[in-house]
């Protein structure tokens, strides 16, 4: 059998393992888009990859923090939205996504925190590896989210004592809080978990009657297309997906795989994810027409895109580009034969928001650069056209590589940055 295993509240409870003095109250971990990466100041900001697995996103720091201005405040404006709140906070009605404004009118008493990732990054870790040293196959899903395979190592009668167990240690050893689901399928183990919120354990026995009354909106992987599209269908709750198989197989592999997936005979096994798909990076900012400020904002954010794939050592050959305006957004993705550089990532950005942006006046709220399809050294064949220039770049970007790393990102900028 599979379990699936969520920490409760995760970056408010890892807040309160660093600070008891938390416990029991409504704590709200508060983020906001970087208010400081298009700033003209030197900031000596530098970048962490403390946990390998794909799914965990590049972390800025800056390390002169202590002179920079409220996170939250912002010209007397309360900026930022809730990430997660403590289970008294939900009392309130404060919920992900939600305003850290509207949160505060509803809480007065509410204690907000900006996000420390460093500490939730290594207590991730940490939990992963104390989880090895019990479990033979894990796999991690996020930075609060694990599946693990317990078949051949516990019986299955004697799993859910053994998952109560591993709650309480981990409870005991990181006072964290946990909830663990556990069905024959990881994704019944995912829905599982669900119903045993808070610090609880729920096991399935029993797929069909435990999914029968389910809505379709709880179930892990059905977004909001495919629940517009299973209403259409009157398919209201997950018993009625396992009703209709044939529907779901005749919309192709993507309702095939949610059919299985419901009725627990996917057979995706857990296992160890693979590296870094893509390597990327968004700002979401107040509407910006000007296009010479979009222009400068590219500029950083290439800049930092290049420092990351630089500090993971990866080599690219796709770029993705998305411009996010206020009531739509155009992107394109191009994969390119040369050697990497900041200098060849740059004009490339610059020259597809040209050719993207046909309407010079519409307000930009979102910027979106990312590089994928990443290849060994060994099997790069660039080619040879411009292959005297790009090795004299890609050496220059390797120099700035190093002082950057040693000084801080900002430490090298164009002048176009500053502007």
């Amino acid at each position: 059998m599979y379990f699936h295993l969520d920490l409760d509240a995760f970056y408010a409870s890892a807040e309160r393992s660093i600070n008891p003095k938390l416990n029991g109250k409504p704590v709200a971990i508060g983020g906001r888009s970087d208010p400081y990466i298009f700033s003209k100041e030197r900031l000596n900001r530098d970048i962490i990859f403390q946990n390998s697995g794909a799914f965990v996103s590049a972390l800025f720091i800056d390390k002169n923090e202590k002179n920079l201005p409220d996170y939250f405040n912002d010209d007397g404006k309360i900026r930022g939205i809730v990430t997660t709140s403590s289970y008294e906070a939900r009392a309130f009605g404060i919920k992900t996504g939600m305003s850290i404004a509207e949160a505060k009118s509803r809480c007065k008493e509410l204690i907000v925190i900006k996000p420390n990732h460093i500490i939730y990054q290594k207590l991730s870790k940490q939990l992963r590896e104390y989880m090895y040293m019990h479990i033979p196959t894990i796999e991690q899903f996020s930075i609060d989210e694990f599946f693990g395979d317990l078949s051949g190592w516990i019986e299955d009668d004697k799993m859910y004592d053994f998952l109560v167990k591993l709650r309480d240690d981990i409870q005991k050893k990181f006072n964290l809080p946990c909830s663990i689901g556990i069905a024959h399928s990881k994704w019944i183990a995912k829905l599982a978990t669900e119903y045993a919120k808070p610090f609880g354990v729920k096991k399935v026995n029993n797929t069909k009657e435990f999914i029968k009354e389910v809505p379709i909106e709880k179930f892990p992987g059905i977004g909001k297309a495919m629940q517009k599209k299973l209403h259409k269908y009157k398919k209201f709750t997950l018993g009625d997906i396992q009703n209709s198989k044939v529907l779901l197989y005749s919309w192709g592999n993507n309702g095939k795989h949610i059919y299985d997936r419901v009725c627990g005979i996917d057979k995706e096994i857990v296992k160890e994810r693979d590296g870094r798909k893509s390597v990327g990076i968004s700002r979401t900012f107040d509407p910006i027409s000007n296009r010479d400020e979009i222009k400068r904002r590219l500029y950083v954010l290439c800049r930092h895109v290049v420092f990351m794939v630089s500090k993971l050592d990866l080599i690219p050959t796709t770029i993705s580009f998305c411009i996010t305006y206020k009531y739509s957004k155009k992107q394109k993705q191009q994969t390119f034969n040369r050697l990497f550089s900041e200098q060849f990532l740059t004009d490339t950005i610059l020259e597809t928001f040209k050719t993207l942006d046909g309407s010079a006046n519409s307000d930009i709220i979102k910027l979106s650069i990312s590089l994928s399809n990443f290849v060994k050294k060994e099997k790069l064949n660039p080619s040879v056209l411009n292959i005297e220039e790009d090795i004299k770049l890609q050496a220059l970007t390797k120099g700035n590589f190093e002082l950057r790393k040693k000084y801080g990102i900002d430490i090298l900028r164009s002048a176009k940055e500053l502007l």
